[in-house]
C-alpha cells in the first residue's frame, strides 16, 4: 500500500488538555499524517472539557467514567455507539493503540471486526504505575499479565527505545518489537531565542545571573523529585549560586512542594512555576536552564530530554536508566548514580565548568533531537509494511 494514502486512527486513554509525552506523540503523529492522507484520534472525554477546535485533525471523544485516583478518567469506548458509526464511515486502513487499556482493547477488537491490522506502542512502565497508585504487587502482576496478553494479539508491537523494549520483555512478552523513536516538537528559529529567554525570565522571576537547574514534567514522586530536591539542598549548603526551576503539575504536586518547604532551602532558591502550555514560552524556560536535571528511572524515552537538547540545554540523567539511553556521558549529556551524593557532585562539576557544559550542549543539540517529520515518515512506511503483511496473511487484495 502507498504510505501517503494510508488512513489511520490513533487510540489513547487520555488526551488534551492533559499533556504528557504519550499525548504529545499521538498529537504529532495525527498532525503530520493528516497532512497528506487522513489520521484522527480516539480519546476519552477528560475531566476538563477540550473542544479541539484548534487541532489539525479530528478527535472522536468517547464516553468515560470518573476515577478516584490520578487526573485521568476510565474510557468506555465499547459503550459508545457513535464511535462504531464513525469508524465504519471513515474506512481506516490501520489502527494504532498507544495504550494497553480500554481504548487499546477496543482498538484490537474493532480492527478484527473491520479486517484491518492493529499496532500497539509500549510507552510506559505500567507495573510501576500500578504500584505507585495502588501499592499491591499481586494486582500489579495481574495488570502486567493482562497487558502482555493484549500485545500478543497485536499485528505489530512497537517501543520507543531499546530500554523500553527490554521493559516489555521483562513483563513476559517474547514477540518481535520494532523500535520507533520519539521526536522533538521544538523547532523554534534561533533568532527568536534571546527574546523568548528574556520573556520567560521576566514572567517567572528567573535570575539569569545564577546557575539555573531545570526540571520539566509531571509532579509525581516516581519521577525522582525527592532526589532532585535532596541533591539541590546539598548543592546549596555552601553556595548561593544555584537556583532550581520546576515546571509542571501532577497529583503529588502539593506533597512535593511541602517536602521542598521542609528542607529549609535558601529563600527564593526553588521556583514551582506550574504547567506551561505555550510551547514557545516553554522553549524560553528551557533556554534559561544551565542544566536539565531529569534523574527519573521511571521514564522510558522522555520527550523533555529531546526538547531540552533542541534548545541547547544538556541533561543530567541517572546512569543506566532508559532515559539515559539517548546520551553519551560527557559527550552529549551527563549521567550519575541514583543517589544524592553522586548527583550533587555531578551538578557541581557540570555547573562550575562552563566550557564542558557548552561543548556537551552543542553536541546534544546535534545528536539527540529528531524532528517529528522524520519520525512520522518512518511511521508511514512501517504502516504500509504492516498493512501489506496483514493483507498477505489474510489473502486480501
Amino acid at each position: 500500500m502507498k504510505p501517503d494514502k494510508i488512513r489511520s486512527v490513533q487510540f489513547i486513554d487520555a488526551f488534551f488538555p492533559t499533556v504528557d509525552g504519550v499525548i504529545q506523540t499521538v498529537h504529532n503523529y495525527a498532525s503530520i499524517l493528516n497532512r497528506n492522507s487522513f489520521s484522527c484520534v480516539v480519546a476519552p472525554r477528560g475531566k476538563t472539557p477540550y473542544r479541539g477546535a484548534d487541532l489539525p485533525y479530528k478527535v472522536m471523544w468517547t464516553s468515560s467514567m470518573n476515577l478516584s485516583v490520578a487526573e485521568y478518567r476510565l474510557p468506555t469506548p465499547g459503550l459508545d455507539k457513535n464511535l462504531n458509526t464513525f469508524l465504519n464511515i471513515i474506512r481506516p486502513d490501520i489502527f494504532h493503540a498507544h495504550t494497553p487499556f480500554n481504548e487499546g482493547k477496543f482498538a484490537v477488537r474493532y480492527a478484527k471486526k473491520l479486517g484491518i491490522p492493529c499496532i500497539a506502542t509500549f510507552h510506559s512502565k505500567y507495573y510501576d504505575d500500578v504500584m505507585h497508585i495502588i501499592g499491591s504487587k499481586p494486582i500489579a502482576k495481574m495488570v502486567v499479565a493482562d497487558i502482555v496478553n493484549l500485545y500478543k494479539r497485536m499485528d505489530s508491537v512497537w517501543a520507543c527505545s531499546d530500554g523500553t523494549a527490554e521493559t516489555l520483555r521483562s513483563y513476559g512478552y517474547n514477540g518481535d518489537i520494532f523500535i520507533m523513536d520519539n521526536g522533538s516538537s521544538f523547532e523554534i528559529p534561533r533568532e527568536k531565542w534571546p527574546r523568548l529567554k528574556e520573556k520567560a525570565a521576566h514572567l517567572y522571576g528567573i535570575n539569569p545571573g545564577k546557575k539555573n537547574i531545570l526540571f520539566v514534567g509531571h509532579l509525581i514522586w516516581h519521577k525522582n523529585l525527592k532526589l532532585i530536591l535532596d541533591a539541590f539542598r546539598e548543592l546549596t549548603s555552601d553556595s548561593d549560586d544555584y537556583r532550581l526551576i520546576i515546571a509542571g503539575e501532577g497529583y503529588d504536586g502539593e506533597a512535593i512542594k511541602a517536602y521542598a518547604g521542609d528542607l529549609r532551602l535558601p529563600p527564593g532558591s526553588v521556583r514551582f512555576i506550574g504547567k506551561v502550555s505555550d510551547r514557545e514560552l516553554l522553549g524560553g524556560i528551557y533556554l534559561n536552564g544551565d542544566i536539565f536535571f531529569f534523574p527519573s528511572v521511571y521514564d522510558n524515552s522522555p520527550l523533555v530530554v529531546r526538547e531540552a537538547a533542541s534548545m541547547g540545554v544538556p541533561s543530567l540523567l541517572t546512569e543506566e536508566s532508559n532515559a539515559a539511553e539517548a546520551v553519551v556521558k560527557d559527550v552529549s549529556g551527563f549521567t550519575a548514580a541514583e543517589n544524592t551524593e553522586a548527583m550533587c557532585a555531578e551538578l557541581r562539576r557540570i555547573l562550575t565548568d562552563d566550557a564542558l557544559r557548552a561543548r556537551v550542549a552543542a553536541r546534544a543539540e546535534i545528536d539527540i533531537p529528531q524532528s517529528w517529520e522524520e519520525i512520522v515518515e518512518r511511521v508511514r512506511y512501517k504502516y504500509a509494511e504492516v498493512i501489506d503483511e496483514y493483507n498477505f496473511r489474510h489473502k486480501k487484495g
